[in-house]
């Protein structure tokens, strides 16, 4: 009987059923209520008098029954989800948006305080970015909530992120799962979802959209590598940079590999507004003429707002970058088993061609920890990426190891531990590239990292 009240619910559901009636009425006969059987045996006409004479095996009966549970299970989640999106379109509302092509939900307009122009920037792009954890509308209700608070009038595409445990996974092609935009009345917003779970549609994304997007989360990259590599030199240095040449200093003091245009382009408000953070004073809004540091961003802010940290798993054999929950790049690595340790460092030296050698046993680069025999560097061995052949270092392909290189700064913090990344990589097609290069080789010292 453990499945007597979905059989239940479901032919209340469906009483055209038959078969659905006709296992019901088989629960019933077993539990010894036998006017309830013979009812539900009579509605189930045909199918009762083709089985009962046909002896069909119990086996098969069981696996219809166990189709018609699943599928009860199915439809409980779903409402759930429906009934929670519901109560998050009512709260929206409330806030001053208006649904659109949300099926099942039909919603008055209503005014919203969201006409407030970007103030102290001659720019304002005609559409701004964030992104959220896809299948999961609240967070389509939190984009909507900073879309109000960052005031501008102008449509905002929110791209949805796929999540594996604790991690939400970023890439160059995330999907549109939400736009939102002004209305058609002055004061209103208008929210479109194409979230799966309550809409059976998709966003209908012109090229121009996809490749500003794409754009976006590209920007969103230099300026993690930026905002960490400017919180790094402060540890270290005591002060902020007054320049992004500080960074891209010659070896031993280059804490960027290099820069990037959006660098450039960012690091004057970006410094600011960490100088203001690290004196206790107010950073004022884009409403109360604050400056977007990502013009681009909804709210004006980096979206990857941590610093980026490196996480090796050495039972899976692999490498990410993260920042907070989101994870970046997930790399193949080749390491040394019980010689590779556990723990947290934080890279020292960022050496380009460790020994002066592009293609020797250390590979084109790499990067110390916390000043120990161990690195995380390149390899000429690459066919044992994925095995534990080194005497304790992670071992890295010549392309990941160069983007590694690039995206995270000195000072970042590495931790080796077991069990917490997910098995399946994630690399982009067009990988993260430092420019305006400086000499990080450093021919006056020999490493003898525990390759």
């Amino acid at each position: 009987m453990t499945r007597f009240p979905h059989l239940k619910q479901y032919v209340r559901e469906h009483p055209d059923n038959k078969m659905a009636w006709y296992l019901l009425g088989k629960e019933y006969e077993a539990d010894g209520q036998e006017g309830k059987a013979n009812y539900c045996f009579n509605k189930a006409q045909g199918v009762y008098e083709a089985y009962e004479h046909a002896h069909v095996p119990e086996d098969i009966l069981a696996e219809y029954e166990t189709k018609l549970h699943e599928a009860a299970i199915k439809r409980q989640q779903l409402a759930k989800r429906r009934r929670n999106w519901l109560l998050l379109a009512v709260l929206l509302l409330l806030a001053g948006f208006r649904y659109a092509e949300a099926p099942g939900i039909e919603a008055s307009r209503v005014s919203a305080k969201s006409d407030v122009p970007l103030a102290g920037d001659p720019v304002v792009p005609s559409i701004v970015f964030t992104a959220a954890e896809k299948d999961k509308p609240a967070s389509i209700g939190t984009a909507a909530a900073a879309y109000l608070q960052d005031g501008r009038r102008t449509s905002a595409f929110v791209l949805g992120m796929e999540r594996r445990g604790k991690w939400l996974l970023w890439n160059k092609e995330l999907p549109v799962i939400a736009e939102i935009e002004p209305g058609e009345e002055a004061g209103e917003s208008l929210i479109r979802s194409f979230d799966p779970l309550t809409c059976d549609c998709e966003a209908d994304t012109s090229g121009a959209q996809r490749k500003a997007a794409r754009s976006w989360t590209n920007e969103q990259e230099s300026l993690a590598a930026l905002s960490s590599a400017i919180v790094h030199y402060r540890k270290n240095e005591g002060k902020l940079p007054e320049s992004l040449s500080e960074l891209n200093r010659p070896f031993p003091s280059n804490v960027l590999s290099g820069s990037t245009p959006v660098m450039g382009k960012a690091f004057k408000t970006m410094n600011g507004v960490l100088k203001r953070k690290a004196y206790g004073q107010e950073v004022p809004s884009l409403s109360e003429g604050g400056r977007p540091i990502s013009a681009a961003t909804l709210g004006g802010s980096p979206y990857l707002a941590d610093p980026l940290e490196i996480i090796v798993d050495r039972s899976r054999h692999r490498l990410a970058v993260v920042s907070g929950n989101i994870l970046l790049r997930n790399y193949e690595v080749g390491l040394g088993g019980s010689r590779t340790p556990t723990g947290t460092y934080a890279i020292s030296d960022k050496v380009v061609n460790p020994n002066g050698k592009p293609n020797g046993e250390f590979g084109s680069r790499g990067m110390q920890l916390s000043n120990t025999d161990y690195a995380i560097h390149g390899t000429d061995e690459p066919e044992s990426i994925g095995g534990d052949e080194s005497l304790g270092c992670v071992r890295m392909n010549k392309e990941d190891i160069e983007e590694l290189f690039d995206l995270v700064p000195a000072g970042t913090q590495v931790t080796l531990t077991d069990n917490v990344l997910p098995e399946e990589t994630l690399m982009p097609k067009q990988r993260f590239q430092s420019e305006q290069r400086q000499d990080q080789t450093n021919n006056k010292k020999i490493y003898k990292w525990l390759n």
